[in-house]
């Protein structure tokens, strides 16, 4: 059942800690009530409501050119409980429920809106909230059910007030995404956060933990194999990077730690890819997409996908193994199926010109073990 979604943006704040008005600063060149806009519409909440007060006349234009609906919120000055309010009594007649989203939290991906819609849908919660590392964040999905109550709430507590009356209809959806907790109150707030978005290109520590952990419920096994083979092409990598060869040091360790995130699926390289396309890393999908079968160019730097294909093949399990002596006891296993042994040769053989080109980069053929 699909539902009808509406998005509350909170921009009438005063800005006292920052210091300047808060909805038109930018992070990578875009405002922060535009990265609002663009997080829930390309999660798919298309119908939204945008809170105005403090210098609602200069928020206006932009608003106008986004073709938003304003509520102005005249008590705004009051507290931040009264811009809910105003928010929530200016939703249109048959929303199933509404995100509500302080535009003053600017990096949620689209991805986190993605997982609480199918979660609330199912459960059918007061509340469904997205956590990050076990703690909770924003935007709430929240039913409308509920807008009676949002209504009459004499405000004690502001809005997390009211919602803890409701904590035993409270779904808390984990994601893979640490914008959910990363808010911006001040200007060294405001400079953290442009560090994080200019880093958004791959996943960081956290957010791989996240992604393996609660999102994926990776086996332990598939974590150990992965840190494993982030330990081998990392060591690979850096040998490359100091000989000149250039590579996403990031990306690469990122890509090798997830790389079987999705194994036990179908064509699992490929269903790994498409949860990291979905949680907008393209390029860690990409390497994840390819590393399970490569065929190396004869020429040129060597690339990532090259050393996670590596990585991978001088890993078994946990432990480190030996090239050739894998891939001929692969062969002696499957000495009598014709099909398998064609393709444990091209594998064994595009890992080892992938070595060979490594030790020529590098100068010296104990660059690459195994």
């Amino acid at each position: 059942m699909s539902l009808n979604l509406a998005g509350v943006i909170l921009a009438a704040g005063l800005s006292r800690r920052m210091g300047r008005f808060k909805p038109l600063l930018t992070i990578g060149g875009r405002s922060l009530l535009a990265r609002a806009v663009a997080c829930l519409d390309q999660a798919g909440v298309h119908d939204l409501r945008v809170v105005t007060g403090h210098l609602a006349a200069e928020l206006r234009p932009a608003l106008e050119d986004l073709g938003l609906t304003e509520v102005h919120n005249p008590d705004y000055a009051r507290d931040m409980y009264t811009s809910v309010r105003a928010g929530v009594a200016a939703l249109p007649e048959g929303v199933d429920a509404f995100f509500l989203l302080p535009v003053d939290i600017p990096l949620v991906r689209p991805a986190s809106l993605n997982h609480l819609r199918p979660a609330f849908a199912a459960a059918r919660p007061a509340v469904a909230l997205p956590t990050f590392l076990g703690e909770p964040g924003h935007p709430p999905l929240i039913a409308a059910d509920l807008i009676p109550a949002i209504l009459a709430w004499p405000g004690q507590g502001g809005l997390q007030g009211l919602l803890e009356r409701y904590a035993d209809r409270t779904l808390r959806v984990p994601v893979a995404d640490q914008g959910v907790l990363l808010d911006m109150d001040t200007p060294e707030d405001h400079t953290h956060l442009q560090a994080v978005w200019e880093r958004r290109r791959h996943p960081n520590e956290d957010e791989l933990a996240a992604l393996l952990g609660a999102v994926q419920a990776a086996p332990a096994a598939v974590i150990a194999h992965g840190q494993a083979v982030a330990r081998a092409a990392r060591e690979l990598g850096q040998a490359l990077v100091a000989a000149g060869n250039p590579l996403d040091l990031a990306v690469l360790e990122a890509a090798a730690l997830c790389h079987d995130l999705a194994k036990g699926q179908p064509d699992h390289a490929q269903a790994g890819a498409a949860v990291l396309r979905d949680w907008g890393w393209p390029r860690v999908a990409e390497l994840v997409a390819l590393h399970a079968d490569i065929d190396p160019p004869a020429q040129g730097p060597v690339g990532a996908d090259e050393v996670i294909y590596l990585a991978d093949k001088l890993v078994e399990g946990d432990q480190p193994v030996d090239l050739d002596q894998r891939f001929q006891a692969k062969l002696e296993r499957h000495g009598g199926e014709p099909g398998a042994v064609i393709a444990i040769e091209r594998r064994w053989n595009a890992a080892r010109a992938i070595r060979a080109r490594i030790a020529a980069v590098c100068g010296r053929e104990h660059a690459v073990a195994g």
